[in-house]
């Protein structure tokens, strides 16, 4: 996956020839989703993963999902908080069973374990000129 910048206010994704363009201004929602934004799309978007794929295991019919997101953006210091989401099922399996799945899908996937347990990436910073010479 790569993000680059692509002018003052937008950056682009790209992972498996797919493209998402994202606001790297706040301020104008048009701009596409802000990096906070795209944090909580890529939690739901793994919590809804896991519903699916641990519904499938235990044999369960959910009909739908949705994950809803009641969160605040501060400013000093940077961050959110409070973040509370819920998690709808509509479904007519056994709530005790409905308890387990919603149990696993919100506490093991890859982006929740990241988010819930951190994560501390390695990184690097590269410096190229700004103009980069023709070879002879």
């Amino acid at each position: 996956m790569t993000v680059t910048r692509t002018g003052p206010k937008v950056a682009r994704a790209e992972a498996h020839g797919q493209i998402l363009d994202l606001a790297i201004k706040g301020g104008d929602p048009t701009l596409g989703f802000t990096a906070p934004e795209t944090l909580l799309a890529a939690f739901g978007a793994c919590v809804l993963s896991n519903v699916t794929r641990n519904a499938a295991e235990m044999g369960l019919d959910v009909q739908a999902a949705e994950v809803v997101f009641d969160a605040a953006k501060h400013l000093d210091p940077l961050g959110i908080d409070p973040l509370n989401y819920r998690l709808t099922l509509r479904s007519d399996e056994p709530e005790d069973r409905l308890q387990e799945l919603y149990r696993l899908a919100t506490s093991d996937g890859t982006a929740t374990n990241a988010l819930l347990n951190g994560v501390t990436p390695k990184a690097e910073l590269v410096v190229q000129p700004a103009t980069i010479q023709p070879q002879p």
